[in-house]
């Protein structure tokens, strides 16, 4: 099932009415903001965790707070696959915007017959994976249509290697000083390569 048959069923995307497009846009604009707030919250909230882990007074107490840093991430994880398929959707309503309001400009010309000669299926793919400009949007087309064979890329991929263990060991350099709890939290949920390191004397 294509991105936009989800919510218009399976007419041809070039068919939906405009308002339905913008109205469409909201409410992908709203998701995307409420998951980027959920990400944030799930990282203060592993920053909390091992803000509680440098006091913990036992091995098992700090296997517990790993645990659940790892359930975060996991989520965390989850909500940013979420995160990049609404985007591509969010891309793909506003080409297909673009498209709308130039139509009449369009129609007639080559390339519209070749937008609609495409599959709703084959059109969803181009316009998911290009970003159109109004001022441009003849030339924009003729580039798309030159790829019409390209695959999307895919979702976000994680890797994941001895996670707990890892998360064990970041707890440690939180104990010891070397690593502060934002900068722990940042280095297990991958925001970056490295955590700031604090040298302790």
């Amino acid at each position: 099932m294509g991105l936009l048959s989800r919510f218009f069923g399976r007419k041809n995307p070039l068919d939906i009415p405009i308002d339905q497009l913008r109205e469409n846009q909201i409410k992908l604009d709203m998701q995307i903001r409420k998951i980027e707030d959920e990400i944030a919250e799930i990282d203060a909230q592993i920053a909390a965790l091992f803000q509680r882990a440098k006091e913990a007074r036992s091995k098992s107490e700090e296997l517990t707070i790993a645990t659940k840093i790892k359930t975060l991430n996991r989520k965390k994880q989850s909500l940013q696959n979420t995160h990049a398929q609404l985007n591509k959707q969010l891309m793909l309503v506003a080409n297909l915007l673009i498209i709308k309001e130039n139509e009449a400009i369009l129609k007639g010309t080559p390339t519209w017959e070749l937008l609609r000669k495409m599959s709703p299926e084959e059109l969803e793919k181009n316009l998911v994976s290009m970003q159109l400009d109004a001022q441009n949007l003849n030339e924009n087309l003729n580039i798309m249509l030159g790829y019409t064979d390209q695959a999307i890329g895919a979702g976000v991929e994680f890797e994941e290697d001895e996670e707990l263990a890892e998360i064990m060991r970041t707890i440690q350099a939180v104990k010891e000083g070397e690593l502060e709890p934002e900068s722990a939290a940042e280095k297990v949920t991958g925001e970056k390569d490295k955590g700031e390191e604090v040298v302790t004397e």
